[in-house]
């Protein structure tokens, strides 16, 4: 399982629909599981990355396949996830279904091994 991590900028307002749509699509939502696990992801965290260029989400999922994880995302005709990348326009100016999330470039990979 790969922990996929990346950023996405808030809009004005956008905190406060991250907050709402949290507790409103996310919390205990099954729709939100399926639509999930349909794309792979095990696990989603996101934190509000506080800086003087703006605010940004920085999300992580855990998934097998990020491109797949996205692709799902990007394309299902699920409700939730149709509501998902509305989310994602208000929010945060993206849209997946129209401009796919290109996935990051590693470039260090580091691991203390004693």
């Amino acid at each position: 399982m790969t922990n996929y991590c990346f950023m996405l900028p808030i809009l004005p307002g956008g905190i406060e629909l991250m907050k709402k749509w949290n507790e409103e699509n996310i919390v205990n939502n099954t729709d939100h599981d399926a639509v999930m696990e349909a794309a792979g992801i095990s696990r989603e965290t996101v934190w509000i990355q506080r800086l003087s260029q703006g605010n940004f989400a920085v999300a992580s999922f855990e998934t097998n396949d990020p491109e797949y994880s996205f692709k799902v995302l990007a394309t299902s005709n699920e409700p939730w996830a149709i509501k998902f990348r509305e989310h994602l326009k208000k929010a945060h100016g993206m849209d997946i279904a129209h401009s796919p999330i290109q996935l990051n470039e590693s470039t260090v990979s580091w691991n203390h091994t004693p």
